[in-house]
C-alpha cells in the first residue's frame, strides 16, 4: 500500500508528535535516581531504649542518632547540625570527619568520643518517645535531611518515616 506525500507528511508528524511526548517517559530517572544524593543522611534514631527514662547518663546514652557518608570522599562535618523539634541543637565538633561509606554515631549523654561516636552532652534525652523530628543541615545552615516519626510502629509514609516502638528508619 502507498501512501500520498500529504499522506506521509502527516503519518510522518503524528510519529515524531508521539515520540516527543513518550520519549521524556522513557528516558527520565526513577524516582530512586531523581532523589537528590545528600553527603550526609540520617539514618536511624533509636528515640526510646529499653528501661525507664532516667536521668542516668548511662540511659541517656542508649538513645541515639546515626548519620552516615553517602558521599564518594571523606568529609569535613564542622559546623554541621542536628536538631530536634524544640530547642536541641547539636553541633559537629571542629575538625570531625567521616569516611565515605562509614557511620557516626551521636549519643544524647556524656562519653570519650572516639571516630565513630560522639556525644551530645546533655543531661536529659533529645528525642522524644511520642513523637519528634530529627533535621540534619550542613555548615552552611541547609537543610539536608528531615526525618518525621511518630512514635509508634508505623509503615514510611509521604509525612513519616518507617518506625518501630523505638527506632526510626530514615
Amino acid at each position: 500500500m502507498f501512501l500520498s506525500s500529504a499522506a506521509r507528511a502527516r503519518f510522518l508528524t503524528v510519529i515524531v508528535a508521539v515520540l516527543a511526548l513518550i520519549a521524556p517517559m522513557l528516558f527520565a530517572p526513577t524516582a530512586a535516581q531523581a532523589a537528590v544524593k545528600k553527603p550526609l543522611d540520617i539514618v536511624t534514631v533509636y528515640y526510646n531504649p529499653p528501661g525507664p527514662d532516667h536521668a542516668r547518663n548511662s540511659l541517656r546514652n542508649k538513645e541515639y542518632i546515626k548519620v552516615k557518608n553517602t558521599s564518594s570522599k571523606t568529609l569535613t562535618l564542622t559546623g554541621y547540625t542536628i536538631r530536634d523539634n524544640g530547642p536541641q541543637k547539636f553541633t559537629f565538633p571542629k575538625g570531625t570527619k567521616l569516611k565515605k561509606g562509614k557511620t557516626l554515631t551521636i549519643r544524647s549523654g556524656t562519653g570519650k568520643k572516639s571516630s565513630s561516636v560522639l556525644y551530645w552532652g546533655k543531661a536529659s534525652y533529645i528525642w522524644n518517645n511520642t513523637g519528634d523530628t530529627a533535621r540534619l543541615y550542613n555548615s552552611k545552615g541547609k537543610l539536608l535531611e528531615s526525618c518525621k516519626y511518630t512514635g509508634k510502629r508505623k509503615k514510611a509514609t509521604k509525612t513519616y518515616a518507617r518506625a518501630t516502638a523505638t527506632t526510626v528508619y530514615c
